[in-house]
């Protein structure tokens, strides 16, 4: 008799082995983006235990708020943040700190370590999902899987993508699902299962958006209501099918939004300087990005400052790969033109999402050709959330990038496509720049634990104060009078489990924080201070604290923390990471 254990242990390898074979065309592509994120950031990104490489730019932000949200009770709306900001708080959204993942994990902080990111195993994930996603896609399309591979590849080296990832913007990386719906707008389908299954995974697509980013999700319903109108004028569902579909997308997206507190927390949605965080209209061959060139071969265009929200460029493999696929799409007019329903809604909504990257100054490298400040006016509360508009050019982006690799996969002879194909990814690989700026670089050590000093005034009290605060947006609305190295005390704080009245968030309710900050002023001003406070006060406002009797007040780095000698009645308990 055979033992059951080494027939298992062979029924489950056969069961691997044939997935493998089966889905070897997405896997080897999502093989691909694991080892560029390797060869751009390196394995010690994917560990969650390591946060030095965080300590910089909006990655700080993002990490603190994750941070934060371990140590609060689960409440309405789903991902509320009390400790930061506190006592404005704020929302895991507002924080960009991908509020599915920080849920999902959010039961099992007790048994992770005090320092654990996830930034790094995210954007790792999205590079894959970009590969497999891709393929994918290819694979729909009928292409082989040395085909799928290439495709795959060539969407992972998409500088638009990379470029997100050196900026720190690791929530708007997750550009694959753009990829995934622009590839469903395309996708032949053959009867009515194919057509439910591409609106189902919309629907789930839409889903996931709205609990990653904001941006992210209105493009990616945006594209789902065009597969929904694709699903109708083809037929292949009866028209409420796509018609109740559009509803539910729609629907879903706004009860998460206002479940996930994007909407119903702040007054103002709106950032200001809607215009300037613009696409150029030479986006696509302009290879400069943030602070440097994406491109070895092609020069850096001029553009305005803060165009680098706009930043799309294609590289010269997915160039070539668009010249070769226009060719043949002349060649084969006839052709193409009868598959107008499936071309026609995408392509109308990627070119209006393009528009609105331009936003209401239009510019040619750099230069000012159009206002249309006057067609914006009417609808600008509805815009202004989104001032960062050029964004909104990426789904154009893949639908030129991942069009022209599909076209080059159905268009020319089949021995001819493959060549095609692997001279496109060749020169996006040569061209491609993976330079040093866009490594996973060390920022100053901020994340030291708490001096023991601290650690004994913290004990029994509940909040720690910077004083005056350190409170704004990206819009410069709040306070902004305190250290700017506020990332400091946050980590402490979070480590000492208490809250934080300062810090950075996307959105900022103005109209509460002015009279918070200035409601402390007053306090201190009058002798209130608060028996279960810590204070962190700057150098120039120490004598206000000295000024009250019962003050204690000691040297703390460059800061002095007074504490009321009134101790609070009884400790109390920390809430542990």
């Amino acid at each position: 008799m055979r033992p059951v254990l080494p027939e298992r242990l062979r029924r489950i390898l056969d069961t691997v082995a044939s997935f493998v074979v089966a889905h070897a065309g997405p896997l080897g592509a999502a093989g691909v983006g694991l080892l560029a994120f390797l060869a751009i950031y390196g394995p010690a990104a994917l560990n969650p235990t390591r946060l030095s490489w965080l300590i910089r730019d909006d990655f700080s932000q993002h990490l603190l708020g994750w941070l934060f949200f371990r140590n609060e009770p689960l409440r309405f709306p789903l991902g509320a943040i009390d400790g930061y900001l506190h006592p404005l708080g704020t929302t895991l959204g507002y924080m960009d700190a991908i509020p599915w993942v920080a849920l999902l994990l959010r039961p099992f902080s007790s048994l992770l370590p005090a320092d654990f990111q996830y930034i790094g195993p995210w954007m790792c994930l999205c590079l894959v999902l970009q590969g497999a996603s891709s393929a994918w896609v290819a694979r729909r399309m009928g292409a082989t899987v040395p085909q799928q591979w290439l495709v795959g590849a060539l969407l992972v080296l998409s500088p638009t993508l990379l470029a997100r990832m050196s900026m720190a913007h690791e929530a708007l990386c997750a550009h694959w699902a753009i990829v995934l719906l622009v590839g469903l707008n395309l996708i032949p389908q053959r009867d009515a299962r194919e057509a439910k299954q591409a609106l189902g995974i919309a629907l789930a697509l839409c889903v996931f958006a709205a609990g990653v980013h904001p941006v992210i999700t209105a493009m990616v319903l945006p594209l789902a209501l065009a597969l929904c109108m694709r699903t109708a004028l083809e037929r292949r569902l009866p028209w409420r099918w796509p018609l109740l579909g559009a509803v539910v997308n729609v629907g879903v997206v706004l009860v998460l939004f206002y479940v996930l507190g994007y909407l119903g927390t702040v007054r103002t949605l709106g950032a200001g300087a809607f215009g300037g965080f613009s696409a150029d209209l030479l986006a696509f061959v302009n290879p400069m990005g943030y602070r440097e060139s994406w491109s070895r071969f092609l020069g850096a265009l001029p553009r305005q400052g803060a165009q680098y929200e706009g930043f799309g460029y294609l590289g010269l493999g997915v160039l070539f790969a668009l010249w070769a696929a226009l060719i043949l799409l002349v060649r084969d007019a006839p052709l193409v033109a009868r598959q107008w329903r499936r071309l026609v809604p995408v392509g109308l909504v990627a070119l209006g999402l393009g528009f609105f990257a331009l936003s209401s100054r239009i510019t040619l490298q750099g230069e000012l050709i159009a206002d249309l400040t006057g067609l914006y006016a009417p609808v600008m509360r509805w815009v202004e959330p989104f001032r960062s508009s050029g964004r909104f050019v990426w789904p154009l982006y893949y639908l030129l990038a991942l069009g022209s690799a599909l076209a080059l996969i159905r268009l020319p002879r089949p021995t001819v496509a493959p060549s095609l194909l692997a001279l496109a990814l060749v020169l996006q690989a040569f061209d491609v720049n993976l330079g040093r700026g866009h490594q996973a670089k060390e920022g100053p050590a901020w994340n030291t634990q708490p001096s023991e000093a601290l650690r004994e005034a913290a004990v029994g009290r509940k909040h720690l104060v910077l004083y005056p605060p350190q409170i704004h947006d990206g819009s410069g609305r709040g306070c902004r009078a305190g250290p700017m190295d506020f990332h400091r005390w946050a980590y402490r704080a979070y480590l000492l489990g208490l809250t934080f009245n300062s810090g950075y968030v996307a959105r900022l309710d103005d109209a509460r924080a002015q009279p918070y900050c200035l409601g402390l002023d007053d306090d201190i001003r009058a002798g209130k201070l608060d028996p279960e406070t810590l204070y962190l006060s700057i150098p120039q406002r120490l004598h206000e604290f000295r000024a009250i009797r019962g003050t204690r007040c000691v040297q703390e780095e460059r800061l002095w923390m007074c504490v009321l000698e009134q101790a609070p009645a009884a400790p109390l308990e920390r809430a542990s990471p």
